[in-house]
């Protein structure tokens, strides 16, 4: 897992990206996630403060988030007829295929969204916006962190 560790106050602040479970498929691509979190330990994903990416974003870069979405998304190929998703249960179906949708309504900063790829330049694309936030993102997440210590 790709991750980052600094000391915060005798805590750990550690960041990392998680890949979906879902894995990786030709047609609909996969998806990554960011993810913050204040621990007593340095491993990613023990017990403490932790917060996803999203709910650290301005309203601003959730519509940024939202078009660049759109872009990998719109890139994606439909599975052609014979593919096997097209012989799933209808719900199953249905969800399959929802990942060819794009995103009409802005997001809240509630949902939990993950990043979309499904090429070499999405990521890329990722990466570059995540490199222009991640200060803020990291000012933000400690601002949070220090705000639930003092019970504020």
């Amino acid at each position: 897992m790709l991750n980052y560790v600094r000391s915060a106050d005798g805590l750990f602040h550690t960041f990392w990206f998680q890949c979906s479970q879902d894995g990786w498929d030709t047609h609909t691509g996969s998806k990554v996630t960011l993810e913050f979190q204040e621990s007593t330990r340095p491993e990613p994903g023990c017990a403490g403060t932790r917060i996803r990416f999203f709910r650290l974003l301005s309203p601003d870069d959730r519509e940024q988030v939202r078009s660049i979405q759109n872009s990998v998304i719109s890139k994606l190929s439909l599975p052609p007829g014979g593919h096997w998703s097209h012989d799933l249960q209808q719900d199953t179906k249905k969800w399959y295929f929802a990942k060819f949708e794009l995103v009409r309504e802005p997001y809240r900063d509630t949902d939990d969204v993950w990043l979309r790829y499904g090429q070499d330049a999405d990521v890329r694309q990722w990466a570059e916006f995540i490199l222009e936030k991640l200060p803020r993102l990291l000012d933000e997440f400690n601002a949070r962190c220090q705000t639930a210590r003092h019970g504020a």
